[in-house]
């Protein structure tokens, strides 16, 4: 070996064992479906080489790496479909043509006739029992408004353990102007997130601040009738939204009380038209039914696909914190850069939700619909989610509850010491004069 060969040698760049994803093909037949399960600690990375195919009723551009993060997902084949996927986990896939994608399309064109018929769009209410898909519904309903004609329909979320163009602990009403980031977690990013090329139109939001409906039903009671009231006026000073009417997710039947009091509640303030069952057979449907059919003008049972996963306690919470981190700093496809600042603790007052989990409600009965003051203390509120409000820091109690939300911060340090706290902001810039709500969620990074 010469001398020139032996410094070539030792100048190359030192080899690191970095693992590289394996990539995997799938053919799927049209009407099939490719299943998939993706933890909060993996990753999939999928890409459509020729063919049409769907998910979450959003089509799939041909030759784009999309990148899936605590998800479980079922791309839909319209078309012959070439699929590329890969992981660096071993994660299960499976392909189907065992789906309820049929029933999902007469479902879509009902809601079309709907709005060719009339100027009031469909009202639609979407109920089900834990992991019946319910939210999968409500995404490809309102993705397959938009394909036909320039729809902008309202997806209103009243599940306050699930985050939609907001993080979890709200109940939201987003009009739908373009097509969903099938990418994120929550839906996709919003104007209180920062700049963003979807979703023109403000998120109406309002603070529920608890993790369980059964916490405060009272609360939930007002903070859906507030958001009622919101998306009424965004229909009637809105005809294109009007026409395209209203898609609302509901929780699961198990948070709800045994009279479905919260069901009857939302029918009545958003007047809605059409109640939406999924289930596997009709039982459920045929109980509704009974109780309903006086307030609506008709029920209609979806089948719930075999691809639907339970999502147990584990699998929530770190959705919940995927959701809370992708509010602050975006995901692959939507970079975000939060802001941090420095306050005093004198500049910031901070209301809670009251919970049964933390008052004797043997011992009094107190007005639940009530906000109370919180002592701004590190123990009360480090590394905690709370919702800045548009009501004024000195504000009353009644003032801050009937306010909307302006955004959503993260206290990240509290100095009991110097007076002095942290907080991160979604956008640069001073923190709003403005009280805020204390929410259950906590965010460590």
């Amino acid at each position: 070996m010469s001398a020139t060969q032996s410094t070539q040698e030792l100048l190359q760049p030192i080899g690191f064992d970095t693992p590289v994803a394996e990539s995997k093909t799938v053919l799927l037949a049209p009407g099939k479906e490719w299943r998939v399960r993706v933890p909060a600690e993996s990753k999939l990375t999928i890409k459509i080489v020729y063919g049409i195919a769907e998910l979450f009723g959003t089509e799939l551009a041909n030759g784009i790496e999309y990148t899936i993060q605590c998800a479980n997902i079922a791309v839909y084949s319209v078309d012959h479909v070439k699929l590329e996927w890969k992981s660096l986990d071993a994660l299960e896939t499976t392909v189907s043509a065992d789906t309820n994608m049929p029933y999902l399309y007469n479902l879509h064109f009902a809601l079309e006739k709907m709005r060719l018929s009339s100027f009031d769009g469909p009202r639609i209410l979407v109920v089900g029992k834990a992991s019946s898909g319910k939210t999968t519904l409500c995404k490809i309903l309102c993705s397959y408004a938009l394909k036909s004609k320039a729809y902008t329909p309202i997806y209103v979320n009243l599940n306050p353990q699930e985050g939609a163009f907001s993080p979890p602990g709200f109940l939201t009403a987003t009009p739908i102007s373009d097509i969903l980031d099938v990418e994120s977690t929550m839906w996709g990013q919003s104007m209180t997130t920062g700049a963003t090329k979807l979703h023109n139109k403000q998120p109406m939001v309002k603070n529920f601040g608890l993790e369980m409906i059964a916490e405060n039903r009272p609360l939930y009671m007002e903070a859906l009738g507030q958001l009622a009231q919101t998306v009424d006026g965004r229909l009637k000073n809105d005809p294109l939204v009007r026409r395209s009417g209203v898609i609302i997710d509901a929780p699961p039947l198990s948070d709800l009380d045994e009279s479905y009091t919260e069901l009857e509640v939302a029918i009545t303030k958003f007047n809605i038209k059409t109640l939406v069952v999924c289930a596997p057979d009709d039982s459920l449907a045929v109980e509704l039914s009974d109780r309903f059919q006086a307030l609506v003008r008709s029920i209609v049972r979806i089948p719930t696909s075999r691809g639907v996963c339970n999502i147990d306690d584990v699998a929530r919470r770190a959705l919940q914190r995927s959701q809370i981190r992708e509010y602050f700093y975006g995901n692959g496809s939507t970079v975000l850069s939060p802001y941090t600042i420095g306050v005093d603790l004198l500049d910031v007052v901070v209301w809670r939700p009251r919970s049964t989990l933390t008052i004797d409600m043997t011992k009094e009965t107190p007005n639940m619909t009530e906000l109370e003051r919180v002592e701004v203390t590190a123990a009360n509120l480090q590394h905690a989610l709370v919702a800045i409000t548009y009501a004024p820091r000195k504000s009353t109690a009644d003032e801050v509850l009937k306010s909307g939300i302006l955004g959503v911060a993260l206290i990240t340090e509290v100095n009991d010491a110097k007076r002095k706290m942290r907080i991160l902001l979604p956008v640069p810039g001073r923190l709003p004069d403005k009280a805020m709500v204390l929410t259950a969620y906590r965010y460590l990074e």
